[in-house]
């Protein structure tokens, strides 16, 4: 799992200075990067922050609802968000056209409208679709949170706002530090948006550096900086729920809701209709709107291969990651200190941009593929060509990479509810090896394997900058296929393949929901 960081690292340090990591091209991207992740974090955790502070300290018409559709905007993919808003919010899309015919303008110079193109539309787009990290974060803080200093506050004569800003903002820091420090790692892993916006992130640059002027080692070492960025976002969200779970490990009994009634009550739930309208209907609206205008026989011809492909690679990419999520998770329940740390390393890919994996693999499976067509000519005279890093196999490596962290997660907390009695009970009756893994073992765990598979093969159905930089010739997934329509300004011909991505989104929502739930209950 380590060796495409491994190899970037070596790569790096061996480039020089003269390869590739231009004294423009440095701060350019750590600026750029840095103030995108900066203002994401910042208005993503700002709106989770308030969001969660209504569902969960007052009640309102729909509050139950929202409380689970809130999340719903993490369905979305942020390049898709992208192009969707772009579509909404162009000179060409429906809100300026509207505009006009209101209006009467003729030309953009007749009027004034926001660019969405844009360093700050970016930032808008990328906070209403990663603002739930935040919202999840904050909301469980607040229902494990003690309602005990809220009480207090509301008998000393403090109205609602004044106990917002001076009890929940201030105990809340670590929760909100969780969740916009998991939005700004996803800033850092998304290459369709930025590139669609113009900004030139540390990931954009990787790869414009890799593809656009095939220089391996200036590419190689901004990849070793984004990492060495990750690595400080890891630290910081890792401390940060060290510091949550001492806050609120005091009380489980979280704060009394309260009822809101009048305008008070009209004014939360607009707001919370608002945002979901935003951040998830208008999303939806224009791919449904343009999926209903292209939908044809040809467009849904131009869907079918992808789709299929897609579904494949998904399913054994799923076999393929939780069947190590499920070593992992047996080896990290080791007293084995040694292998409890190595778990904890190769499950940090996920952190890891999917340009980043790919780059780091690119050279050894190249390597390896020298390798193995050098013995099958010396054996047997034939040479099978591109073994590793011209077939799906590469795709499945870096899907295992990338996305263990997901399945391993799922089934140690599955194990951890399970408890070792069954497999003791097991062995009490004579069941031992293979035969105590087949008869005990997978049967309790299969709706934990079941959820993980679910989440993974959606995660992969989702993920772009890695399938976009690791596929075979010829191989077109939906991602890739909505990737290369919105960058020909052709995206209305993709709607289809884009609608199908973001309702296989909505699926891990709705489970982590029902999980959510169960648990409580």
């Amino acid at each position: 799992m380590g060796l495409p960081i491994l190899w970037l690292a070596a790569a790096a340090f061996t480039a020089g200075p003269g390869g590739g990591l231009a004294a423009s091209m440095l701060p350019i991207a750590l600026r750029d990067t840095g103030a995108l992740m900066a203002c994401v974090g910042l208005l993503a955790g700002v709106i989770g922050l308030v969001a969660a502070w209504l569902v969960t300290h007052h009640d309102f018409p729909g509050r139950a609802w929202f409380e689970w559709l809130l999340m719903l905007p993490l369905a979305i993919p942020t390049y898709l968000a992208a192009y969707c808003f772009t579509e909404l919010l162009d000179f060409t899309g429906p809100a300026q056209t509207l505009l006009r015919t209101i209006t009467g303008a003729a030309t953009a110079k007749d009027y004034w409208f926001p660019q969405i193109r844009s360093f700050p539309g970016a930032v808008l787009v990328f906070s209403l679709v990663l603002y739930p990290y935040a919202y999840a974060a904050c909301r469980a803080f607040f229902l494990m949170q003690s309602g005990t200093a809220h009480a207090a506050a509301r008998t000393l004569g403090a109205g609602g706002w004044r106990t917002f800003l001076a009890i929940t903002l201030p105990v809340s820091r670590p929760a909100l530090v969780v969740g916009a420090t998991l939005a700004m790692m996803e800033v850092v892993n998304d290459l369709g948006a930025v590139q669609y916006f113009g900004i030139n992130s540390l990931t954009a640059i990787i790869y414009s550096t890799w593809i656009n002027r095939s220089n391996f080692g200036g590419a190689a070492q901004l990849a070793v900086t984004i990492v060495l960025v990750i690595a400080v976002l890891i630290l910081a969200e890792r401390a940060a729920r060290r510091a949550e779970a001492r806050t609120g490990a005091r009380e489980s009994r979280g704060a009394a809701r309260v009822g809101l009634t009048g305008g008070h009550a009209i004014l939360a739930t607009a707001a919370c209709s608002g945002l979901l309208l935003v951040a998830f209907g208008l999303p939806i609206g224009q791919l449904l709107y343009l999926a209903s205008r292209q939908l044809t026989v040809a467009s849904i011809s131009m869907t079918t291969g992808p789709l299929l492909t897609t579904l494949g690679l998904a399913l054994a990419g799923a076999i393929v990651t939780v069947t190590g999520g499920l070593f992992a998770a047996h080896r990290g329940r080791s007293r084995s200190v040694a292998a409890r740390g190595a778990i904890r390393i190769a499950t940090l890919g996920y952190a890891i941009p999917g340009t980043v994996l790919a780059l780091g693999l690119l050279q050894p499976l190249g390597i390896a593929d020298r390798w193995i067509n050098g013995v099958t000519r010396w054996a047997f005279d034939w040479t099978p060509g591109l073994v590793l890093s011209g077939s799906v196999a590469a795709l499945l490596y870096v899907y295992a990479i990338r996305f263990l962290a997901v399945s391993h997660s799922t089934l140690h907390e599955a194990m951890d509810r399970r408890g070792p009695s069954m497999l003791d009970a097991g062995r009490v009756l004579g069941s031992r090896g293979l035969d105590l893994f087949v008869r005990v073992d997978l049967p309790t765990l299969a709706p934990a394997l079941a959820a993980a598979a679910t989440l993974v093969f959606v995660e992969i159905i989702k993920e772009l900058p890695a399938t976009l930089l690791l596929r075979p010739l010829g191989v077109e997934t939906l991602a890739t296929l909505v990737y290369a329509k919105a960058n020909t300004a052709l995206f209305a011909e993709a709607a289809l393949p884009a609608l199908a991505i973001v309702l296989a989104g909505i699926v891990p929502v709705i489970l982590a929901t029902q999980l959510g739930a169960r648990r409580k209950v």
